[in-house]
């Protein structure tokens, strides 16, 4: 299903989380005051405007309620964060990802109303993304072009079954390669075909790219 997405700010942050959203297949919204950088970028997302986040009337003309997300690349300026966050809580957005680099930058803008916080330095554009675009994503290792091992949540359909049940290998193309119990950290390599799985685990796998995100989680 595909999601909808506002960035705010195109920065280096900013323009590579509009990028690799709209690769994905999402619907993105992409503001920024800097005629350049929505000229650059225009052609390859949804929609990108130039537009002022800290103006809530020109603000809601763009972004409704019903975004999956908004995430915001305003650099340090915090009166233009603080402005937009607030603006975006009262359309209704219920996901408000702020790009913060100290933790106490990252306090002001939680009690703003900012539901998230992303650190660039230790967590990429790419990665953000793919956690957007597939919510049950824990982990990524990128392989080479083709194949990638992933960490993710165990769906709650899978509970009780077991991985001969399932048989994913067969039916998906996945390789199930250990088992981690979320709680305790607790590891089960290369488990059997009887193993049953159990609430609160997750699932280290490795497939092709095209498998991996075909699998219905």
């Amino acid at each position: 299903m595909v999601k909808n997405y506002v960035v705010i700010g195109l920065g280096n942050f900013g323009k590579s989380m509009a990028l690799e959203l709209a690769g994905l297949g999402e619907e993105v919204l992409a503001l920024d005051l800097d005629a350049r950088k929505v000229e650059e970028i225009k052609a390859e997302v949804t929609e990108c405007v130039i537009a002022d986040g800290r103006d809530r009337g020109t603000l809601a003309e763009f972004v409704g309620a019903d975004i999956d997300a908004a995430i915001l690349n305003l650099g340090d300026n915090l009166e233009s964060i603080a402005l937009t966050t607030l603006n975006l809580v009262d359309i209704g957005v219920r996901r408000i990802i702020v790009k913060a680099k100290t933790p106490e930058f990252g306090k002001i803008v939680r009690a703003i109303g900012a539901t998230e916080l992303i650190n660039p330095e230790q967590e990429g554009a790419r990665q953000l993304a793919r956690k957007l675009h597939e919510p049950n994503l824990i982990e990524h290792i990128p392989l080479d072009p083709e194949y990638d091992i992933v960490e993710v949540a165990v769906p709650e359909s899978y509970t009780g079954k077991t991985l001969g049940e399932l048989d994913l290998r067969k039916k998906k193309g996945i390789v199930v390669i250990a088992i981690k119990e979320i709680l305790s950290g607790k590891i089960n390599l290369i488990p059997g075909a009887d193993f049953r799985f159990a609430p609160d685990t997750a699932m280290i796998l490795i497939g092709t790219r095209k498998d991996i995100q075909g699998l219905s989680l």
